[in-house]
């Protein structure tokens, strides 16, 4: 992972497409959320090998709306560094929580989050098939569900 740099993207970078649309999907549901939230770049070499979207939800609350890292990049440390910026992010600007929405089949993902101290704290049923009109899989798996998860980053009351 040397010479990772992780920058706030700007007006004139060439919006990654294909990560995006990786980690997520309908186009036009990611397009609203990059209006309203902070796109970050992971950079090696002067490519982009990774990317995610941050917004504010609430007042303390922070979510990651995105995060994907390059499939030729996987397994290199890019999507811890790029959670540990996250996280370091949201606490400067005074969330005490950072939340992410996941698939109930993505199990990689679901790991990866738990690894970090995300906890699961709730489930939305159904909604990738209201999303998407129907099931898809993912790992062999029904992907129906998004599991909600949340990451305190000061103590709960």
């Amino acid at each position: 992972m040397t010479g990772l740099k992780i920058r706030r993207a700007t007006p004139t970078d060439a919006v990654p497409w294909p990560l995006l649309l990786d980690a997520d999907g309908p186009r036009p549901e990611i397009e609203k959320y990059l209006q309203r939230g902070e796109q970050w770049l992971a950079e090696q070499a002067g490519e982009v090998v990774g990317q995610m979207v941050l917004m504010e939800t609430r007042a303390d609350t922070w979510e990651i709306m995105n995060i994907a890292v390059a499939e030729s990049h996987k397994g290199q440390g890019i999507g811890t560094a790029m959670l540990r910026k996250a996280k370091t992010l949201a606490a400067q600007r005074g969330a005490h929580r950072l939340e992410v929405g996941t698939g109930n089949s993505s199990l990689r993902e679901l790991a990866f989050y738990q690894r970090f101290g995300f906890r699961i704290v709730g489930v939305d049923f159904d909604y990738f098939v209201r999303r998407w009109g129907r099931a898809t899989k993912q790992n062999g798996i029904p992907l129906r569900d998004m599991l909600r998860m949340e990451l305190w980053l000061v103590s709960p009351q």
